[in-house]
């Protein structure tokens, strides 16, 4: 009778390093596939941050030429205004008249630059997303199954030979 519940304590064993098996595999599945999605999920992250480094750069171009428009205008009426006094537009007109244009200027490439400064920082965000896939990508190619899976069955394996040893199976 002693041999028989041995038997059964080794089916047992044995049933049990089988189910470790089973769930090792499992596990790094599912280690493996939560890896993978934050990778994919960092590199939405990465096209939303060039996307939006896009649109920054075409805003900017839109608000420079904008402030261009309006320092043209501004130079226009004051020409007008100017030619309505009857000024001649030597001396101090043409300074004021120059003045307009250098600050206009000034503020239009102030504008492409805060457009590149904001596309630049959406730029260093997209390669850092990338980064952190490459991280996940190299986490999820490093979960092996099968290491999981030997060591639950070579564990059972020497549960079963232990039962069996004890029990005097093996003389």
């Amino acid at each position: 009778m002693c041999e028989f519940g041995t038997a059964l304590m080794m089916g047992a064993a044995g049933a049990q390093a089988m189910l470790g098996a089973s769930q090792q595999s499992h596990q790094a599945s599912a280690q493996q596939g939560a890896a993978l999605y934050q990778a994919a999920l960092a590199r939405n992250a990465a096209l939303a941050s060039e996307y939006q480094a896009q649109d920054a750069e075409r805003r900017a171009a839109a608000e420079e030429e904008r402030q261009r428009r309006k320092t043209s205008l501004l130079t226009g009426a004051q020409q007008a205004r100017f030619a309505a006094q009857g000024t001649d537009l030597l001396g101090s007109p043409v300074d004021i008249l120059g003045d307009i244009g250098a600050s206009g200027e000034l503020d239009a490439l102030s504008l492409r630059y805060q457009g590149e400064r904001e596309a630049w920082l959406q730029r260093l965000q997209a390669a850092n997303h990338n980064a952190k896939a490459v991280e996940y990508e190299r986490a999820a190619s490093v979960i092996n199954p099968s290491f999981g899976i030997a060591d639950s069955l070579l564990g059972g394996a020497s549960r079963i030979v232990g039962l069996g040893k004890s029990a005097g199976f093996f003389r």
